[in-house]
């Protein structure tokens, strides 16, 4: 049976799906790997370097035909579809086809007739993006925890025996990848995390994101770590990078568009506080339970919304004149939250993340031997 990981998306996928092929390898199975660009190469590596002994065959895409030519000229960063669309002959070898994204779903049909897709997710949040229409169209999928398997269940986007719940698996390669670190800063005043979702319509960037990083400059209470989705300064020009870029202060406020420490959790386990809006980062923070403060940019009617049970963890904000006042009460109002932390964490991630990527290894071996030989399921 050959298995490939293919990882066409952002390169910090890599670090919720590869860590399954490292379990599968240490069973005995062959693991193939196909990437986008260097970036994910570089992410490959660092897993590898997690789960010794691990080395699988690993794939460049997009070095020729209409994904080279979109790329050279400029038009696209990662032109996802067509590089999937020029690795077509190479796609077509596998059994099964491992994906932390959505694209691939496209060309399922193009497959060859045996081949099994299967999803794992990236994230464990709580807004509708998680429940996509087109997860239908896996053969299997993994889900993080018993929240996100109830909601898909109800949106008919999983179907009973097409589907595993495991625990959240970048959680589970982290403790491997995090040796012994240095704070963040030297200083020793409590380190906010400042993390905007990317979408314009909800990230609270665009309306209070320079105002955030100005009142840090000018106070000596806190440090600031401004680290938003990778994707929200993904298209941005390089002046508007560097206008942003240099509102940082050496020893205060570091603003990170684009290191690694974006996706290795550097951030999320070295802050104090989590400062944020709809992002998902907010579960890998809660890893270990600390006071959270939300901003309702958009003025959102928020209660009772599922796309927003994140915000029941800690004070939501409605106007930026009442930050300085909810981060000097947060440690105190920590005990209000820290339950409900701790519970909503378990039904996202399943509980305690250990052993996340083993589970989920061989939930797809085990779906794979059952179906071996059946036509496709058809979604």
């Amino acid at each position: 049976m050959r298995i490939l990981f293919l990882f066409i998306g952002e390169p910090h996928h890599v670090f919720h799906a590869l860590p399954l092929a490292a379990e599968m390898a240490a069973a005995g199975q062959v693991i193939d790997v196909a990437v986008a660009s260097a970036d994910h190469l570089r992410m490959v590596e660092q897993v590898a370097l997690a789960y010794p002994g691990f080395a699988p065959n690993i794939t460049p895409l997009g070095q020729k035909g209409l994904a080279r030519w979109l790329r050279d000229m400029g038009l696209f960063r990662n032109p996802r579809l067509p590089m999937l669309l020029d690795a077509l002959p190479f796609l077509r070898q596998f059994d099964a086809i491992v994906v932390p994204e959505r694209t691939t779903t496209a060309i399922r049909h193009f497959l060859s007739q045996g081949t099994r897709l299967i999803f794992t997710p990236h994230g464990a949040g709580d807004r509708a993006i998680t429940f996509d229409v087109r997860d239908r169209h896996f053969d299997f999928a993994l889900v993080a925890g018993e929240k996100s398997e109830q909601r898909m269940l109800d949106a008919k986007t999983i179907r009973p025996g097409h589907y595993a719940v495991n625990g959240y698996v970048k959680l589970d390669l982290m403790p491997r990848l995090q040796a012994a670190r240095e704070p963040l800063f030297a200083n020793g005043r409590p380190t906010v995390l400042y993390a905007p979702h990317f979408k314009r319509e909800l990230s609270s960037w665009d309306r209070c994101g320079r105002d955030i990083i100005a009142w840090f400059t000018g106070q000596d209470r806190y440090n600031l770590v401004v680290a938003p989705h990778v994707r929200l300064f993904a298209e941005a020009s390089d002046a508007e990078r560097a206008a942003v870029a240099k509102l940082a202060v050496p020893g205060k406020v570091t603003i990170d568009f684009a290191s690694d420490r974006l996706f290795d959790m550097s951030y999320t386990s070295g802050a104090d506080i989590y400062l944020g809006d709809v992002s998902s980062q907010v579960y890998e923070f809660l890893a270990t339970p600390r006071p959270c403060i939300f901003l309702n940019a958009h003025q959102v009617d928020w209660q009772g919304d599922l796309d927003y049970l994140f915000w029941t963890l800690g004070d939501v904000i409605d106007d930026l004149a009442e930050l300085p006042q909810a981060l000097d009460q947060a440690p105190a109002r920590h005990p209000l939250y820290a339950d409900a932390q701790r519970e909503r964490l378990a039904e996202s991630i399943g509980g305690d993340p250990a052993g996340a990527a083993r589970r989920g290894a061989e939930a797809i071996l085990g779906f794979l031997a059952k179906n071996a030989g059946q036509d496709k399921s058809g979604g």
